[in-house]
């Protein structure tokens, strides 16, 4: 084997280590940011290997190519995922991490393996050279393979543990800073396998012999530390949730609670003017025979007053949902609002829940026609039972302002977010919408047609194992 083939070899290496670690790179990109077929992301993948591949020159050094690679990662993060950079940025530098760690566990794993190929030569022998090219380029081999198996691994286990994690800001820095510190720990690591002092080169190895099993060990701690890190914070974030959620349905329960009492209270007043109908057309009566006719039309108009009161223009079929409905027709119609209903009466579906899917979509709706400035604002709920399906629509103007989140399927509130965790109602309403659809095996698929917003909540009134209590 010749000089230029060995080389040749050694560069064909390094374009395959390049390669591997382009694919792996979007292989933890796609799985963070849910792009599974998303063009921009192999695009960017191809740029990150021809950057890579570029910066294997001569006169590159190491820290140059990794700068140059991090650099154009971030310009693409902040062109690309403007709203989400701290989690690019916590997506990259965990990369980095996990590649020095590999990086140091499987260099000192072939270092070893090294020594011993290349213990018991004799630099005497004809065919010294050819077994030493052979001997390097296995052990090249060995530290692919090892890299790769290393990488994959970490990677694996990251990607389970952040599965369905959603991090904000700060839950981003924290991971970076961790991230960060334990690839400078490694580099620095790296820096100390040859110190020249003078005319003496220093190697680590050859010195320290227990640092073939102490490095390895010290980048297997890091690794499971940032892992449960990860996953302590991802629990942490799921009781939080809960909390919240529960919370939100304690405030929604005592909301459902007191849209009884009004009810009761609505048709206890009906029944009181039904009972004192007859002195009413007596008095009335009395007025005319004394041909009182302006105290009768001033009577009337105040009876006329208490009857608008107590109308209920939509009849649902239950007293809680007519109390639902029609308190939220007449909160649109105070805004100027339009309120259409087709309201078919169901059975099969818990009232409670009914009353929480209602109150929750026409809560945000007329939220969102509250900020449209639009003239024609409207609100348009559909409630029919198709067989042993209910499916529920609420379609709604709003002002063409939506904030989505990568991989959520509802879009964020555009309510205050500084308020402390448990405090925050809004955002919530839809997901507990889902909660309550999964219950009846369903679900919630929301269209958005430029300025029209449109929900529908699927239910199949057949299931009734899963039904709140």
């Amino acid at each position: 084997m010749t000089q230029a083939e060995y080389d040749m070899f050694f560069k064909i290496m390094e374009a395959c280590m390049v390669l591997v670690r382009t694919a792996l790179l979007l292989m933890l990109w796609r799985a963070v940011f849910h792009t599974k077929r998303e063009r921009s992301a192999v695009i960017a993948a191809a740029l990150f290997f021809a950057v890579n591949l570029a910066t294997k020159l001569p006169f590159s050094a190491v820290w140059i190519r990794d700068l140059a690679v991090l650099a154009f990662a971030i310009v693409y993060c902040l062109i690309r995922y403007r709203n989400y950079y701290e989690k690019a940025v916590f997506v990259l530098l965990l990369f980095y991490n996990f590649h020095s760690l590999s990086v140091l566990i499987a260099d000192s794993l072939r270092l070893k393996v090294q020594n011993i190929l290349m213990s018991g030569m004799d630099m005497m022998q004809s065919d010294y050279l050819y077994q030493f090219h052979q001997k390097m380029m296995i052990s090249a081999l060995i530290l692919v393979f090892l890299y790769t198996g290393l990488m994959l691994f970490m990677l694996l286990v990251s990607i389970r543990v952040l599965k369905n994690a959603e991090m904000d800001r700060r839950d981003a820095l924290l991971f970076s800073a961790y991230s960060f510190s334990g690839g400078v720990l490694a580099g620095i690591v790296m820096d100390l396998y040859a110190v020249e002092v003078g005319d003496v080169v220093f190697y680590l190895y050859d010195a320290k012999q227990e640092m073939f099993w102490k490095i390895p060990l010290m980048a297997g701690c890091i690794f499971v530390g940032e892992v449960l890190l990860i996953y302590f914070w991802k629990n942490y974030r799921m009781l939080l949730e809960e909390r919240q959620k529960r919370f939100i349905e304690e405030k929604q329960v005592q909301a459902m609670k007191q849209r009884l009492e009004e009810a009761e209270d609505f048709y206890g007043n009906v029944r009181k003017i039904r009972h004192e109908m007859r002195n009413h057309l007596t008095n009335i009566k009395g007025l005319a025979a004394g041909e009182q006719y302006g105290e009768i039309a001033d009577y009337i108009s105040k009876m006329d007053a208490t009857m608008q009161e107590l109308e209920c223009r939509y009849a649902t079929g239950n007293a809680l949902t007519d109390v639902i409905v029609n308190d939220r027709w007449r909160r649109a119609e105070r805004l100027g609002v339009v309120f259409e209903v087709v309201f078919r009466p169901v059975d099969g579906i818990s009232v409670f829940d009914l009353g929480m899917i209602l109150g929750n979509l026409l809560d945000n709706a007329i939220e969102a026609c509250e900020k449209d400035r639009q003239e024609k604002r409207f609100i348009r709920l559909q409630v029919k039972q198709k067989k042993q399906f209910c499916p529920i629509d609420v379609e709604n103007s709003f002002d063409g302002r939506l904030h989505w989140q990568e991989g959520s399927p509802f879009p964020l509130s555009t309510k205050d977010r500084s308020a402390p965790p448990l405090m925050m109602e809004h955002g919530i309403g839809l997901k507990n919408v889902s909660d309550i659809a999964e219950r009846y095996y369903g679900g919630v698929g929301i269209k958005v047609k430029e300025q029209v917003f449109h929900v529908t909540v699927m239910l199949q009134r057949e299931q009734k194992s899963k039904q709140s209590q």
